[in-house]
């Protein structure tokens, strides 16, 4: 038996964490798809992204899923123990699921500079316009310093999402910046129960972390449109991440009782809940992938977005809408018109999101295209 090649991921969270949403899922779903071609060994924190310490032994090798991980507790997030690993695993390649974070990226990255072993970077959409909008100043400081003096090792690699993704790390970093580009996996498609829609009636919901950049007030304000629509509804569940921007959200939420505050979905009961209702909504700033709008379509919810993410011509596939967020009056005007929907065109829609999801989603390409992600010529 051909020993497989060895990848070290360095992840700021990683299950049982899920508060940080769709990088843990992206990295996850990369490691199960690809676990037949590469050894994946898995290291990160022993909290959740709102600081609570996992259930889970740390500070040495275990396993989760099938895939050795080890937790690290604060005090283990060293360059000492940091090179003990990389002597363990013996890697042909280092992978970083992060650009700003500094023990999982910044401070192994820069240790490792020195070896010759390729260095492959996911920045998740942080180079993104939305993304670069908030923290601008800060943020447009690192990159100056960061591109002159931390990423410049010849063995550097981007691992780029999307052709959009490449130019937007290329805009930030330099046009002869290294990037491999594969899509990231998805979950399988999921056929979903029956759900009745009857006209005149319409179950949105929403979720993702409680943030500004994933734009709930947006939504709550279309909602404020639609006063006199009292049987169009929405939910609303993720962990509260900016507590000033929830409190501007709750001041809504609490005057409407067509919304309500349903709290924090383990990864498991994602699904479920989803097909529970007959339209994802998300307007956010930007997006790189969008795991959630994924989520959504793959088990046959369509949605509702904005146009700062890679799933464009949503509309054309009769899947949802993306719309643009300074018309918020074409939002308006789709919600008044899906409330209309029948059963059949409903059901229509439904089956729309499983066909797009075998041709757009779920494919084998991307497989492909991740496998020679990790494949660099010796």
């Amino acid at each position: 038996m051909i020993d497989k090649p060895n990848v070290l991921i360095f992840i700021d969270w990683f299950y049982p964490a899920f508060k940080a949403g769709g990088p843990i899922k992206s990295v996850f779903n990369m490691a199960e798809a690809l676990k037949e071609e590469y050894a994946f060994h898995i290291v990160t924190s022993n909290l959740d992204e709102d600081g609570s310490v996992l259930d889970v032994i740390f500070n040495q090798w275990t396993e989760f899923s099938g895939f050795p991980v080890i937790y690290l507790n604060a005090e283990k997030q060293k360059n000492k123990n940091f090179k003990k690993l990389l002597d363990e695993v013996r890697p042909v390649v280092i992978y970083y699921n992060s650009l700003f974070s500094k023990n999982f990226t910044l401070i192994p990255y820069l240790l490792f500079k020195k070896e010759s072993i390729i260095q492959l970077i996911a920045p998740r959409g942080m180079l993104g316009k939305g993304a670069l909008a908030i923290k601008p100043l800060k943020k447009s400081l690192f990159l100056q310093f960061a591109k002159c003096f931390i990423f410049s090792q010849s063995k550097t690699y981007w691992h780029a999402t999307s052709e959009q993704e490449a130019k937007e790390i290329k805009a930030a970093l330099g046009t002869k910046t290294k990037i491999k580009i594969a899509q990231n996996l998805s979950s399988p498609i999921v056929r979903r129960e029956h759900l009745i829609k009857e006209i005149g009636e319409l179950k949105l919901v929403f979720i993702s972390r409680l943030a500004l950049k994933k734009n709930l007030l947006f939504a709550l304000e279309l909602m404020q449109k639609l006063q006199n629509e009292m049987d169009i509804s929405l939910d609303i569940y993720g962990p509260i991440e900016e507590e000033n921007y929830w409190e501007k959200c709750k001041a809504i939420i609490e005057k409407d009782n067509r919304i309500h505050y349903k709290g924090i979905l383990a990864p498991h009961e994602i699904t479920p809940t989803l097909q529970q209702y007959h339209f994802y909504i998300l307007p956010t700033l930007h997006e790189n992938y969008g795991h959630s709008i994924v989520e959504a379509i793959v088990c046959g919810v369509p949605v509702i977005i904005s146009k700062n993410t890679p799933w464009l011509n949503i509309n054309q596939n009769g899947i949802g809408a993306d719309l643009p967020l300074d018309e918020l009056n074409q939002w308006e005007l789709y919600l008044r018109k899906i409330i209309e929907l029948s059963q059949a065109e409903y059901d229509q829609m439904v089956k729309n999101c499983l066909e797009f999801s075998k041709h757009n989603i779920v494919d084998k390409r991307h497989r492909i295209a991740a496998i020679d992600l990790f494949k660099f010529n010796s």
